[in-house]
């Protein structure tokens, strides 16, 4: 990694929340990114917890969350939080639950920060174009090719990432 991660009071207090009810933390979004020297401007911070956004996920996050104080709005992926002035969304990314996942993290501020190549992943997993714009960005570093592959094959994304790469490297992967 390449820079420092620095996080605001209000990131910090959602990560130890979530990890208070048992949830390992994950930064993942443009923020991640920074920590591989990758800069794209954003005002909020994506964190990702590693169980599914059951009804009783939610509730005792929210519960808690608003505890303390800070507004709470629910989205289809997530939540949507205002900690102190800073906007976090709270993800959860069923590719966290693989155990090879969490074992490639590395941790900063309490936080796993996941690795390139699954950063990839989860950017082409998105689809937005800005997701699509940093994960141009990521397949620039030097990466475990055979790993990113096989993530792409598991996630059923290898035509997408094959397509992406092409354009990028202008060579097959």
């Amino acid at each position: 990694m390449t820079s420092r991660l620095q996080l605001p009071r209000g990131v910090r207090r959602v990560a130890e929340i979530c990890r208070s009810l048992g949830y390992r933390v994950f930064l993942i979004g443009a923020r991640a990114l920074e920590l591989y020297g990758l800069v794209r401007q954003t005002a909020d911070w994506d964190l990702a917890i590693d169980r599914p956004f059951t009804v009783e996920v939610r509730d005792r996050l929210t519960e808690a969350l608003r505890g303390v104080g800070y507004s709470v709005q629910w989205r289809k992926w997530g939540l949507y939080v205002d900690a102190e002035g800073v906007h976090v969304d709270i993800n959860y990314a069923p590719l966290i639950l693989d155990d090879e996942f969490v074992s490639r993290c590395r941790e900063a501020e309490g936080l796993l920060i996941p690795s390139p190549e699954d950063l990839a992943i989860l950017k082409l997993a998105s689809g937005e174009r800005k997701d699509i714009d940093d994960l141009k960005k990521l397949l620039r570093l030097p990466l475990d090719l055979s790993y990113l592959r096989r993530r792409a094959l598991q996630a059923g994304l290898e035509k997408e990432l094959e397509r992406i790469w092409r354009r990028v490297h202008g060579t097959r992967l």
